[in-house]
């Protein structure tokens, strides 16, 4: 089965909690729900590598696990969507007064095109 990955990796070391935050507003976002209801899409947390690949690096990265028969202007569009919702519950968080959030890298694992 072919797949691609999106990765939503903390920058630096992030609490649990707040992995969990971005993965509840994550999987609100249209098109992230729509393909989660239609099984082209698994979502994922695993363990951040640390630069020896050894999962015990800077805490839980989010995966979105892009299945088979999802086209790559799918892919792109979810890439998007994926770096936009990291940006909007960034904002979320401040415009709360909580303490500044955490930075994510969004990454996919290929060219989508």
């Amino acid at each position: 089965m072919t797949k691609h990955e999106i990765r939503i990796r903390p920058v630096q070391e992030t609490s649990r909690s707040d992995v969990d935050a971005l993965l509840t507003w994550l999987t609100r976002e249209r098109i992230v729900k729509e393909k989660l209801e239609k099984g082209e899409l698994r979502v994922e947390q695993r363990a951040t590598p640390d630069e020896h690949g050894t999962p015990m690096g800077l805490g839980t990265e989010i995966v979105l696990v892009v299945l088979q028969g999802v086209t790559g202007v799918v892919l792109v569009e979810l890439l998007e969507q994926a770096k936009s919702a990291v940006r909007e519950w960034q904002e979320n968080r401040r415009s709360v007064g909580e303490d500044d959030p955490p930075d994510f890298d969004v990454t996919s694992d290929g060219d989508p095109r």
